[in-house]
């Protein structure tokens, strides 16, 4: 089973976030940066689903070059390869504009699953990764939980909570 997942290295939670002189993006000179979190879960579920059923783990990231580290992090983790999209421009970009760049960047790869977090920290749109399926003629689903291989494919499941009553 081949998986792609999407990973966008973020300002680290605890930064301080200062406004850049253009008044449309923030100053990046001194901020430390780290693999965002909810990218960091689908990464997790991914190297499960290799661990049980084998295949590959490739790790996609759009960023300039310091978007490399967290590459590199996803490797140490376990993942197979990356692919990196050398990008300095994504804050002009929008969610439109970036699934694009990524979907013509894995279009080659023929993967059985695309795992991607369920929104970014930084930016928290929320709308990459399914537009990016949408591209790519890829079925997708927003919030899952689990994920199971069946003998027809991939089984794609969520868990409702409910807080008992009394």
């Amino acid at each position: 089973m081949k998986i792609i997942v999407a990973i966008k290295q973020v300002p680290e939670r605890d930064a301080q976030v200062r406004i850049d002189v253009s008044g449309k993006w923030i100053n990046e000179a001194d901020l430390q940066w780290a693999m965002n979190e909810p990218d960091a879960y689908a990464l997790e579920e991914a190297l499960q689903l290799k661990e049980k059923h084998g295949g590959e783990v490739i790790v996609l990231s759009a960023g300039p070059e310091r978007a490399g580290s967290t590459i590199r992090e996803a490797l140490a983790k376990g993942a197979d390869r990356g692919i990196h999209i050398v990008a300095g421009d994504l804050a002009q970009r929008d969610a439109l504009g970036v699934a694009r760049l990524m979907a013509a960047a894995i279009q080659t790869e023929s993967p059985d699953l695309v795992l991607t977090g369920l929104q970014s920290e930084d930016l928290g749109l929320g709308q990459t990764g399914v537009i990016m399926a949408e591209l790519l003629g890829l079925p997708h689903a927003t919030l899952i939980l689990q994920v199971e291989k069946t003998e027809n494919g991939l089984k794609a499941g969520w868990k409702l909570f409910r807080r008992n009553a009394g």
